[in-house]
């Protein structure tokens, strides 16, 4: 198991996982452009089930263009994203990179949403791209 832990920029959210991390990808669609407002995110995936929560998240749900729904889980005191979780992905969550406390549990394994990447962003030519979310 891997243990780690994070929070909101003010500390009013935080979190514990105690579990194995799924995946770490590097995402450019459009919303997660205008979600962060950067170039892409670096979400770390879990099973949701390992995760504990201390504060009140807010959170925000909207369709994907996959046609899932998405929440996204934010600070509703300093609005940091935090987490996200997709209808057709049960039993998982992802973890926001930037809010994790042990950086060095932070490897990307892939990009996914390519199509839609910011043309001047660097991406790391070991690691597998893809153009939309893969199968």
């Amino acid at each position: 198991m891997t243990q780690f832990n994070g929070s909101c920029l003010c500390g009013a959210v935080t979190y514990e996982a105690d579990c194995e991390i799924q995946r770490v990808v590097n995402c450019h669609c459009i919303d997660c452009q205008k979600a962060t407002g950067s170039v892409h995110t670096t979400m770390v995936f879990v099973p949701e089930a390992g995760v504990t929560i201390k504060g009140y998240p807010s959170s925000y749900t909207h369709t994907a263009d996959s046609g899932s729904a998405m929440t996204k889980r934010f600070c509703s005191s300093c609005g940091t994203q935090l987490f996200s979780i997709n209808s057709r992905r049960a039993g998982a969550i992802g973890i926001r990179a930037g809010t994790i406390s042990q950086k060095h549990l932070v490897t990307p394994q892939l990009n996914i949403f390519c199509d839609s990447a910011v043309p001047s962003t660097p991406m790391d030519d070991s690691l597998p791209k893809h153009r939309k979310m893969p199968g």
